[in-house]
């Protein structure tokens, strides 16, 4: 009887499997998989873990990413990487403490990005977790368009269930072409606490001359995966930098971060009275700070209109330009400059001035004083003059200035 009823549960059994592979399934299969299940909430990106993974053996179902802002602790960690860097240029944007992805100047980048990786258990416990912090660094040359960004990564806590991370990292552009990924688009490993600072990503604006203009904006993909698992894709895209290239400025294509209001710089020591005369028209015009951050000037890339307005400034009539025999070779400086849409009122509307320098000491005399005058007509040396001009000149190249564009001008010591 015993035999009978083994017998039974066998054919029984057996009879069960045939139903089975007729309906194309396996035994095993018809128990519901991880993969069926909906991916847990609140953790990113997650991908179910694949069976005998590494991280399956440890309990875990979910593999997840989840990207966002720089933290307070993130920062702390770019910024004592950094530390010995010069604090100049992307290194000194790197170590800033602006809770930002993207740190720039008109020349220069920095991109700061944090990435957690987490084991997530079927019932949707975390069980692990890992950061990232990744860091993009360049400083495009204006007179380039193409450009490289210094790749590090850093890696912060981790879970004893996660001995160490593998990450790769490539990026893209628009209106560019994006080299290739970061470590020949291979996996680096770190450990907690350790830093790679060897990956590189380059760029090239299809931008080549002809008066061309395009901006195009850097995006970043990652994947993370912990050691043994399968790789976790983040779909997101997360964005870098803007960047502005053309071919309408100078002999050369170039690139600029975009963002940032052109700069125009004068120095005092050597330019002397026609600096002093910009920087007193700056405090004291009635109009108040023109040529600043507030009020900044306009480029204007016509040189028959810049000497237009030259000419209604300095040798209209009723009053034109008279030269002061106590000042050494003197010569008519306006400003707004004449090369800037701002210029070019008449001079008897604009208020006339004498920089002097006594011994080392800069005083200005009022020669003659225009109510609510727009612009100051300056008597200033020959030399000194024409070289404030040229350091225009240099500055419009250096800082990409377009036609149209605004800048403000800066007077140094």
């Amino acid at each position: 009887m015993k035999r009978a009823r083994h017998l039974l549960a066998a054919l029984a059994a057996l009879a069960l499997t045939a139903a089975l592979l007729a309906l194309g399934t396996s035994p095993t299969a018809a128990a519901p998989s991880t993969a069926s299940r909906a991916a847990p909430k609140g953790h990113g990106t997650c991908t179910a873990t694949a069976p005998g993974s590494g991280p399956a053996r440890h309990g875990p179902a979910w593999t997840c990413t989840q990207q966002g802002p720089v933290s307070a602790q993130d920062l702390a960690r770019v910024r004592a990487h950094v530390t010995a860097a010069p604090r100049d240029g992307a290194g000194a944007l790197c170590a800033s403490s602006e809770p930002v992805d993207v740190v720039s100047t008109r020349h220069a980048y920095c991109v700061r990005h944090n990435i957690v990786y987490a084991l997530v258990s079927p019932d949707g416990q975390v069980i692990g977790t890992a950061d990232l912090t990744v860091v993009a660094a360049s400083e495009p040359s204006p007179t380039s368009t193409r450009w490289q960004e210094s790749i590090s990564v850093l890696a912060g806590a981790m879970s004893p269930t996660i001995p160490a991370m593998k990450v790769s990292l490539r990026s893209d552009c628009t209106q560019c072409i994006a080299g290739p990924p970061a470590w020949g688009g291979g996996y680096i490993e770190l450990h907690q606490g350790e830093e790679d600072h060897t990956g590189t990503l380059s760029y090239d604006s299809t931008v080549r001359g002809g008066g061309l203009s395009q901006r195009t904006q850097i995006s970043y993909q990652s994947e993370v995966v912990s050691t043994g698992a399968n790789p976790v894709t983040s779909p997101q895209n997360w964005a870098g930098p803007s960047l502005r290239c053309d071919g309408q400025v100078g002999l050369y294509p170039g690139c600029i971060v975009t963002g940032h209001l052109a700069q125009v710089t004068i120095s005092k020591s050597l330019y002397g009275a026609a600096a002093v005369a910009y920087e007193w028209a700056q405090n004291n015009l009635t109009n108040g700070r023109l040529g600043t951050e507030k009020k900044p000037l306009t480029r204007d890339a016509d040189d028959k209109m810049a000497d237009k307005r030259r000419y209604y400034s300095c040798k209209a009539p009723p009053k034109p330009f008279e030269g002061d025999p106590s000042v050494r070779d003197d010569s008519c400086d306006e400003f707004p400059f004449a090369k800037s849409r701002e210029g070019g009122t008449i001079g008897s509307m604009c208020t006339e001035i004498v920089p002097r320098n006594v011994g080392g000491v800069w005083s200005v005399t009022v020669v003659r004083d225009e109510p609510v005058a727009p612009c100051i007509r300056a008597h200033v040396p020959k030399d000194e003059n024409t070289g404030a001009g040229g350091q225009l000149g240099r500055d419009v190249q250096s800082e990409r200035i377009l036609d149209g564009e605004a800048y403000q001008v800066v007077i140094t010591p």
